[in-house]
């Protein structure tokens, strides 16, 4: 898109194990000849676009996020206990004993700890996905984003180890210890940005694409103590600041995700078609954003692509 004089930018919004959706968004813009410029990512959106951003295929982040689930790293890990916790699928007895007595595990821990599952489970996922290189050295320009906890402010990571900032990004307050980086305690970006259109316009595109991935506000759910209170306090906060940010996005692509939970992997192989059918849904929107120069490009090619399969129907070859 350089030729053009416009950029085109992706916002990928944070949400757990629902940020698999991203890559069946991004197989289509593949599909579709739309050029990426530069990527910015949150949580889970850090994950996927940092992965892409080094040049990996769409197809090799699934074969790594497959072989991450098959591995022992995952079959051990507390991302995997938790995720099961939350799960909507049948369990029996002795399962629903498990759940019970590690869900009071985790009760007590959060009372004397910064976080309840280990940094090293996270780090494994992160090992797994994306190779150990300097954020500079990626081949579309990353951006993750973070908040200090210190200072309150959102952190964009530009540069250092990719990894540490994926990381960064994506240690979810209270599941994941935060990250020390310098001065800075580095905690999910989703706490001050959910999406991250404005570090996406910061970072110079013209054009941006918004991928959201986060759970629907529920409207059935039972408000009866405190802590129910707190929580959905906390939704209706981070929907509102979503929405605001969203508002400076030139597309918004909403995979239909529903309410999983950010840790339940028992739908994983069905959110890339999701993200596939969503993105679909908005290819109209998505062309319609792009610079005009990439319209015209993109009809040539289409009657050039048109010319040729007619020119091959047309000469079978010997026989």
């Amino acid at each position: 898109m350089k030729w053009t004089g416009k950029k085109v930018g992706l916002a990928l919004g944070g949400g757990g194990v629902r940020g698999l959706a991203h890559i069946g968004v991004i197989q289509i813009l593949e599909k579709e000849g739309v050029e990426i410029d530069l990527i910015a990512g949150t949580s889970a959106g850090a994950l996927i676009g940092g992965a892409y951003a080094t040049g990996m295929t769409t197809r090799e982040i699934t074969a790594k996020v497959d072989a991450y689930l098959k591995s022992s790293e995952f079959e051990e890990s507390a991302i995997k206990s938790m995720g099961l916790s939350f799960s909507t699928g049948p369990k029996s007895f002795f399962q629903k004993a498990q759940i019970f007595t590690r869900n009071q595990y985790y009760l007590i821990k959060a009372l004397f700890s910064p976080s309840i599952l280990p940094v090293e489970d996270f780090q494994s996922l992160i090992n797994y996905l994306i190779p150990d290189v300097d954020i500079r050295a990626t081949h579309i320009p990353f951006y993750a984003v973070s908040t200090d906890l210190i200072t309150g402010k959102q952190v964009v990571l530009s540069e250092g180890s990719l990894r540490q900032a994926v990381l960064a990004s994506s240690s979810v307050p209270g599941a994941v210890e935060p990250t020390r980086l310098g001065e800075w305690l580095l905690a999910d970006g989703g706490v001050t940005s959910l999406v991250p259109v404005h570090a996406v316009r910061a970072a110079g595109a013209d054009i941006v694409i918004a991928v959201v991935v986060d759970r629907d506000l529920p409207r059935g759910t039972d408000i009866e103590t405190a802590k129910d209170v707190l929580y959905r306090a906390g939704e209706i906060t981070a929907n509102t600041l979503e929405a605001a940010e969203l508002q400076n996005a030139d597309v918004v692509i909403r995979p239909a995700v529903g309410d999983l939970h950010w840790a339940d992997f028992s739908r994983s192989h069905t959110l890339i078609r999701i993200g596939e059918e969503a993105a679909r849904e908005s290819l109209e929107k998505i062309h319609a954003s792009l610079p005009l120069t990439r319209r015209f490009a993109r009809h040539f090619l289409n009657r050039a692509q048109n010319r040729g399969l007619r020119h091959t129907g047309s000469d079978p070859g010997p026989s």
